[in-house]
Parts: C-alpha cells; sequence; structure tokens
C-alpha cells in the first residue's frame, strides 16, 4: 500500500463522529496511524489533483446524481498480509462503494490508475509487524466489537497535507 504524500486527494467516506469514536479506541490501542488520519473509507486514491477539482466538480456531481443515501454496517473483520499486515472492518453496503468507484474510475480515468491489486473497501484498525500479532489483535476485537452502523449522505475530497488528511470539498447525495 503505497503512502500518500502532500498534495494529493482521494474520495472518502467518513463516518459520523460516534462511530469514528469507536473505531479510533481500537486504533490508539493498535497504533494505527498516531492520529493523523481520522477513521474512513477511501473510495478512489488518488484522484484528481486539486489544480482541477473546481473543474472537474460538476462531472464528479453529475456522475452521482444516481447515486442515493446508503446505510453500511461494520461487523466483519478482514485481514491483509504484507510487509506490514492490517486489520479492518468490512462495510457491508450493497456494492454502493464498488459502484462508485467504478463510475469515478470510468470518468477520470487519466487520474485514477489501474492496480494490480484489487479494491477492497475497508475501514483500517491496526498494523502488526507479524502474522501473530494480527491473529491475536482479530480475536480480541472479534470478541468485543459490536456492529456498527451509519448513513452514507456524503463523498468527501479530501486532500493530503503534511499531518494528514483534511476535507476540501464534500459532494451530497440525494
Amino acid at each position: 500500500m503505497k503512502a500518500p504524500v502532500p498534495g494529493e486527494t482521494g474520495l472518502i467516506i467518513l463516518p459520523p463522529p460516534e462511530v469514528r469514536t469507536e473505531v479510533d479506541m481500537w486504533r490508539r490501542i493498535f497504533k494505527a496511524y498516531e492520529g493523523s488520519l481520522t477513521p474512513h473509507i477511501t473510495i478512489v486514491y488518488p484522484f484528481v489533483p486539486q489544480k482541477i477539482w473546481e473543474a472537474s466538480r460538476r462531472a464528479t456531481v453529475d456522475t452521482l446524481r444516481s447515486t442515493h443515501p446508503f446505510n453500511v454496517k461494520l461487523r466483519e473483520l478482514g485481514t491483509f498480509i504484507h510487509d506490514e499486515s492490517v486489520l479492518w472492518l468490512k462495510p457491508e453496503d450493497g456494492n454502493n462503494l464498488l459502484k462508485i468507484r467504478a463510475k469515478m474510475q470510468s470518468i477520470f480515468s487519466a487520474y485514477t490508475p489501474a492496480s494490480s491489486l484489487a479494491y477492497v473497501p475497508h475501514l483500517t484498525l491496526g498494523f502488526f509487524k507479524s502474522v501473530q500479532e494480527l491473529h491475536r489483535a482479530r480475536k480480541t476485537v472479534q470478541k468485543q466489537i459490536e456492529p456498527l452502523e451509519f448513513t452514507v449522505d456524503k463523498i468527501i475530497y479530501a486532500v493530503f497535507i503534511d499531518v494528514g488528511w483534511r476535507i476540501h470539498d464534500h459532494i451530497n447525495l440525494v
């Protein structure tokens, strides 16, 4: 997973504060992002550069016009096994995130390069140096976490600055 650099942009879902608070509890325990990156679900990264966002915003709004608010439930855990293993929550959303991503990639293909890795919507809980640590953490979280649910009614256009992602704009879903 490529770490963002200042100036890069993305489209994300920002859960409501009560969900972020619950997720942040686990992220503090597992030292995920060390407070620099609020809990979020990435839809597209990288995305349209900030210098052309205003010109691209209308196409984004038009493309999302047929996307209505939808519910997301977070209850199932997943893992990525890499150099640094990742524990995450899987959003159950009726494939809306995949549909939004596909729409954005179709109209902004020049800014959303194809990846050799499949897109997996997720909300990161923690990073681990060993698979054993990852599995211990997964068992702990699985025993204690309650399902979290929220409604997505906007898509966030975010810009990465030195200390993390910052909201630059949002598109309301109606």
